[in-house]
């Protein structure tokens, strides 16, 4: 389990559960989460967040992350868990 504040991330069974509730994840948020969650406090480069997808642009891992911080973070337009690294990819930040 990977604690970020008040949501914990089981990466046996991908689930999300937040202030107790379950958090629906699709399976590509679910997995996007378990592989930032095996490289925690490391950047992961986007187009390898993806890699099984037609974008080459990476926009479609853009749209997952949004999401994802929506059910993770108390502010998701300032992430403190789920973290941009600029010309990279993106972090989790787990506590």
């Amino acid at each position: 389990e990977i604690k970020l504040g008040p949501a914990v991330f089981d990466m046996e069974r991908l689930e999300l559960m937040r202030d107790g509730k379950l958090q629906r994840l699709t399976e590509a948020e679910a997995q996007l989460l378990k592989t930032l969650a095996i490289h925690a406090h490391s950047a992961v480069e986007r187009m390898s967040l993806s890699p099984d997808t037609a974008d080459i642009t990476g926009r479609a891992v853009d749209v997952q992350v949004t999401r994802l911080r929506r059910k993770l973070e108390a502010d998701p337009k300032n992430p403190r868990y789920l973290q941009t690294v600029r010309g990279v990819g993106y972090m989790l930040a787990p506590d």
